[in-house]
């Protein structure tokens, strides 16, 4: 007895046959696309980062600052640092819309309004959540990380004394330290392995009481603007920190007097945009 045997298409109509199918399968809604995710070129656990800033106050409406900041931070986790900051503005007195208010209707506004801020200095973390990636310039990577951080310290502050128009222009009051406390979101956008640009919008938040000017209280303040700097006061308060001459110390105590006449015990929050660029080393 005879076996039957097998059927075999030809070797052409199998390849057609493949064909088709690849064709089919392009044009299919139903096929799922496979994205490959790129490992990251180099790690930030276990490095320093080096940033200097450049912040500028953006809710200028009763005050106005700029200056420059230096941030040290240490990468404990690939997205996860722990940070320390220091900065100084030395541009840092009050807005046009203050000083229109002290010359024309003589109205200072209260220290939770024109409370500046001469220096600072934050410890905190940073936390990266979102990593990612942008295609630019004919297939160049962009390289880019949101990132969130909080941090306490302190804030030099001080008071704006006499007007920009005056005479002998701006004067102070140092009105000391106080605690403060800092939240910030921003971009980071990485220039290879060892540079990073930085975009950040950060809120500085501190308290606007203000007991003292120079050291001096509130008697003390009126006791100089009727004595000038004959006038007794309490331990502690600078006289000559008010002026050269006694027709300027009797000024600038009567400015602190009404700025400590009602202390205000709201808080201020000093919001800037931080710009820098960061060394990771």
């Amino acid at each position: 007895m005879k076996r039957a045997s097998g059927f075999r298409l030809p070797t052409s109509v199998i390849a057609l046959l493949a064909a088709a199918r690849v064709f089919a399968a392009e044009h299919d809604d139903d096929v799922q696309r496979v994205h490959v995710i790129e490992k990251r070129p180099f790690t930030e656990a276990g490095r320093w980062e080096l940033t200097a800033f450049l912040p500028v106050q953006v809710n200028s409406k009763f005050t106005f600052h700029a200056g420059v900041a230096a941030e040290l931070a240490y990468h404990i986790r690939e997205n996860l640092a722990a940070q320390v900051g220091v900065g100084w503005l030395p541009i840092a007195w009050n807005s046009s819309l203050t000083e229109e208010l002290v010359n024309k209707v003589h109205q200072q506004p209260q220290a939770a309004n024109a409370l500046l801020l001469q220096a600072d200095a934050l410890v905190g973390l940073e936390l990266m959540p979102v990593y990612g990636k942008l295609t630019v310039f004919d297939g160049k990577i962009l390289r880019l990380g949101f990132y969130l951080n909080a941090g306490v310290g302190a804030a030099k502050t001080r008071l704006q004394l006499r007007a920009s128009s005056s005479e002998k222009g701006r004067s102070f009051g140092d009105t000391g330290f106080r605690p403060m406390g800092g939240l910030g979101a921003g971009f980071r956008i990485f220039i290879g392995e060892t540079m990073t640009v930085r975009l950040e919008l950060r809120d500085l938040v501190y308290s606007a009481y203000v007991s003292r000017v120079n050291g001096c209280s509130a008697a003390d303040a009126n006791a100089i603007k009727t004595s000038g700097s004959s006038a007794s006061v309490g331990g502690g308060c600078n006289v000559g920190a008010f002026g050269e001459s006694d027709a300027d110390i009797r000024n600038n105590a009567a400015i602190a007097a009404d700025a400590l006449r009602d202390p205000s015990a709201d808080v201020i929050n000093h919001i800037a945009f931080f710009g820098g660029i960061s060394y990771l080393f």
